[in-house]
């Protein structure tokens, strides 16, 4: 094979590390450049093409494949970048060197995202590196040349442009204050709550084999959920694959994003054989905290679980019932109408007070109200205390305080 490559300055000036507290000074720290080079059975050239981009092109022009190493600018703590784009020169050197030669592969080396449009539909692969520590030209070398089959995935979102973030209205704050307003909804969860297009989603990464998943089966036990499934290598090489499984509840009481990562496992899987894999979700795994009684809380449903190769590669899906936790919510004046009616006890007493209302002439809207569903939706979301003004003293505080009482 001939390795003729061109590349950019990080390929042997390596971005191994961060500043600030992650520095370290290694004891042997070897470079993409000379890795290479050992592998290739043929000359590697090489060009520092951010200082000069035509010599890169045109190494570019006649070599088997072109290899671009591009990544950010130092990265240390308390100096975030302010964008997430590579710098203008890296990504020219790319477009140029993909426009010479269709076989350019690009590798990256940062330390946090980096957005990758559009540059990377010019490309046919991207090595994500990251900042991968003293050995980390070898171990790029060893992909580069399929001496490893990568299994790694994604643990956040790329996005297509850093405003499309969940966070991006809230970060950095001002006045020394930060508004995490993002919620339970934090990174995948955010985007797919919105429904967003993104360049590569949480949990992605690819092989140089391929996996089919069999059908799956989800059982709900004591100690939470057992999902069970195969998974078949139907490529050509030897290979692990991450089998991800994320967990919904439709139709919740409580906000939820529309799936959460809840398992993973990393399952070696020879050419043309089928592995069963096992998922274990810890029950705690499916609590919610319920601020109203300041305890963990499983909500008793019909769980859903999605298993697949990321947060968008999703291939099969099962269903368990799960029993919920006996966490009854006491009712006050505070609470709404619609919760004192999902209450046995408490639609019971409120029914009663809605019957007394219209034996003494008194019901209008209270008396329809647990009855007509218009009704119950238009009112449900007022507090009881709020009834005071419609029904007098039949809510008063004294009244409501004695119902709460009863009930709970």
């Amino acid at each position: 094979m001939r390795a003729d490559r061109g590349a950019g300055r990080i390929r042997a000036d390596p971005r191994y590390q961060g500043g600030g507290s992650s520095q370290i000074n290694p004891t042997r720290l070897d470079n993409a450049l000379d890795e290479i080079t050992a592998l290739a059975d043929g000359p590697v050239t090489f060009a520092p093409g951010y200082d000069d981009v035509d010599a890169a092109v045109a190494l570019a022009r006649d070599a088997a494949v072109a290899i671009v190493f591009a990544g950010t600018d130092r990265e240390t703590e308390g100096a975030d970048r302010d964008s997430i784009d590579l710098p203008p020169a890296h990504v020219e050197l790319i477009e140029r060197v993909a426009a010479a030669n269709p076989r350019t592969v690009v590798v990256l080396s940062n330390g946090a995202v980096l957005r990758t449009g559009p540059w990377d539909a010019a490309v046919p692969a991207v090595v994500e590196g990251w900042l991968l520590g003293q050995a980390g030209g070898g171990a790029i070398a060893d992909v580069l040349f399929g001496r490893v089959n990568p299994s790694g995935r994604l643990t956040e979102t790329i996005p297509l442009q850093l405003p499309d973030h969940p966070s991006y209205l809230d970060f950095p704050g001002e006045a020394g204050h930060v508004r995490y307003g993002e919620g339970v909804f934090v990174g995948y969860r955010g985007f797919d709550a919105r429904r967003q297009q993104v360049a590569y989603p949480f949990g992605h990464g690819l092989s140089y084999t391929t996996f089919a998943y069999g059908e799956a089966t989800a059982t709900a036990t004591a100690d939470g959920l057992l999902v069970r499934l195969s998974v078949t290598n139907t490529g050509e090489r030897d290979g692990r694959e991450v089998v991800q499984a994320y967990v919904s509840l439709p139709g919740s009481a409580v906000r939820r994003a529309p799936r959460e990562l809840k398992a993973f496992a990393n399952v070696a899987v020879p050419v043309g054989a089928t592995v069963e894999v096992e998922l274990a979700i810890a029950r705690d795994d499916l609590a919610y905290w319920d601020t109203r009684v300041s305890r963990w809380i499983v909500e008793g449903g019909t769980y859903q679980v999605e298993i697949g190769a990321s947060s968008r590669d999703l291939r099969v899906t099962a269903t368990a019932a799960v029993d919920g936790d006996d966490a009854r919510v006491p009712l006050t004046g505070e609470s709404t109408i619609a919760e004192w009616l999902s209450d046995p006890r408490g639609a019971q007493a409120l029914g009663e007070v809605f019957a007394s209302l219209a034996a003494g002439g008194e019901a209008g809207a209270m008396a329809a109200t647990a009855s007509n569903p218009e009704m119950l939706t238009l009112m449900g979301s007022l507090p009881l205390s709020r009834l005071a003004v419609f029904a007098g003293e039949a809510f008063s505080p004294a009244a409501i305080e004695k119902l709460s009482s009863t009930v709970n």
